[in-house]
């Protein structure tokens, strides 16, 4: 097994296919899934740009989706091509997630292979890392009892999601030279007074057992130049952690209010929703048994950080957790990478949940 992982995850890291430019993944998983038996339709949801699905002739009960387009390569040009080196697999992707999507493939060789008839589901989708347009658009399409979406949980089953709030402040200062420093207004001191002030939002306090505490990341800061000017503006992206059970609107009018200042100007750039799901909901019941019967061990209960394709599809009416092979904190960075180990144990997992969804009750 572990030779075919990567051997199927070399070919899907060597494709480049961020976001827009999904093309010649989506031909390469259109050609695999009919080769495994399991002819996917596509559904539009941009121009040229489509998810793959295939479902099977009764309802599915549970489906199982991974996104194929990446983050940019930016600077890390060495990602381009994929490496392995001591058991791990790098390359752009490799964790995000297109381990996940070389988990679904093999774990969909191993069912056909027991001669099972298949109740189960499967998408890939694409945009999941600008808008989430496939993930928007695919419960039109299939409507299953509960959705496995992949991800880098580190093995971990997470039926919990935090959400966000994305907020842009630009702050106006007032520009004079720099010797005379003490005359202007200098907004990057401002900014970091506060970002200071942040940590005593209240809705930042709470925490949550599976997720851990709130919080929040100061994606970018930009203002001054080399002159030497006090900076007339200063911008920040600043992303605040969400947490399951917490109100957005509470949370957004505490912010408001904060940054309620006569100079800065606030833009909501983008909001998700958290959500925890039971455990005693049928799709994590699933993976659970499928977990402990596949890897003869008890599963770990997590809870994923960061925005997936989950959100979509719970709003779409499928009950979704978050599982995968990897560690999120290497995705989208230069050393991104995943252990050739864990995609091993999702591809037994999974087949294992694909069993069990395929013997469940109508």
């Amino acid at each position: 097994m572990e030779q075919q992982v990567i051997e199927e995850l070399t070919r899907l890291v060597a494709m480049q296919s961020e976001s827009g430019q999904e093309e010649a993944i989506l031909a390469y998983l259109e050609s695999r899934l009919r080769s495994l038996g399991f002819p996917p339709v596509r559904q539009p949801v941009a121009a040229g740009r489509y998810n793959l699905i295939w479902t099977p002739t009764s309802p599915p009960s549970l489906l199982f989706t991974a996104h194929v387009d990446t983050v940019p390569l930016w600077e890390h040009t060495h990602l381009a091509q994929p490496r392995l080196d001591g058991g791990r697999l790098y390359g752009r992707g490799s964790v995000d997630i297109k381990a996940g999507i070389a988990a679904i493939l093999l774990a969909l060789e191993t069912v056909r292979s027991e001669g099972i008839s298949p109740r189960f589901a499967v998408a890939f989708t694409v945009d999941e890392e600008q808008q989430g347009l496939g993930s928007r658009a695919l419960p039109e399409m299939v409507q299953a009892g509960g959705a496995v979406v992949l991800e880098p949980t580190g093995l971990k089953i997470c039926p919990a999601e935090a959400g966000s709030i994305e907020v842009r402040i630009t702050i106006r200062g007032k520009a004079v030279h720099g010797s005379v420093f003490e005359r202007g207004h200098n907004p990057i001191l401002q900014a970091a007074s506060l970002i200071e002030s942040f940590k005593g939002l209240r809705f930042l306090q709470a925490e949550h057992p599976l997720i851990g505490a709130g919080g929040f990341n100061v994606m970018g800061i930009k203002g001054g130049g080399e002159a030497l000017l006090v900076p007339e503006r200063c911008e920040l992206a600043v992303d605040f952690r969400l947490l399951p059970g917490q109100d957005v609107e509470e949370a957004k009018q505490e912010l408001r209010q904060l940054l309620d200042q006569e100079n800065i100007t606030t833009e909501f750039i983008d909001v998700s929703l958290p959500f925890e799901l039971s455990t005693e909901e049928p799709v994590v019941q699933v993976l659970q048994r499928a977990y402990q019967k596949a890897l003869g061990r008890p599963p770990l209960l997590g809870g994923m950080p960061s925005w997936t394709d989950a959100e979509y599809l719970l709003a779409g009416g499928i009950p979704s957790v978050v599982f995968g092979p990897g560690d999120l904190a290497v995705a989208h960075t230069a050393w991104e990478h995943v252990e050739i180990q864990s995609v091993v144990d999702t591809v037994k997992v999974l087949s294992q949940a694909m069993v069990e969804a395929s013997l469940t009750p109508p």
